[in-house]
């Protein structure tokens, strides 16, 4: 009867723990968001995400139209913002598809990645 009253205590005290400690990084916002048809190509890119990231194994990449590269550089955390990343986007006059391809590095050590895309339309 003590086993199994220790083994129910443990349980218990395992489903108390915080959810934000088995949390992974999925995006909260986009800029542009995912869907958006804008006028013109931003200069930049960010995504915040729902926990915070490690910025040394999380990045963003945008293509165009035509499957080229608009990202340039590493994607960057925002300032002061451990769960947002920017990242650089070349000057394109290309309408169509953007794709964006993101991957996250949780604080906690967890990897997700995903996409979306937006359209430019002049």
């Amino acid at each position: 009867m003590k086993i199994v009253l220790k083994s129910a205590l443990g349980l218990v005290a395992l489903l108390a723990l915080p959810l934000s400690a088995l949390a992974h990084a999925y995006p909260a916002h986009e800029n542009p968001p995912s869907g958006a048809v804008l006028k013109r190509l931003p200069d930049a890119l960010s995504i915040a995400f729902t926990e915070t990231i490690n910025r040394h194994f999380s990045g963003i990449v945008v293509t165009g139209p035509h499957g080229r590269q608009v990202s340039f550089g590493a994607a960057m955390l925002a300032p002061g913002n451990a769960k947002t990343l920017i990242v650089n986007l070349r000057k394109s006059h290309r309408s169509g598809r953007y794709t964006v391809l993101w991957h996250a590095l949780a604080s906690d050590g967890h990897r997700t990645h995903g996409s979306y895309g937006f359209t430019v339309a002049r």
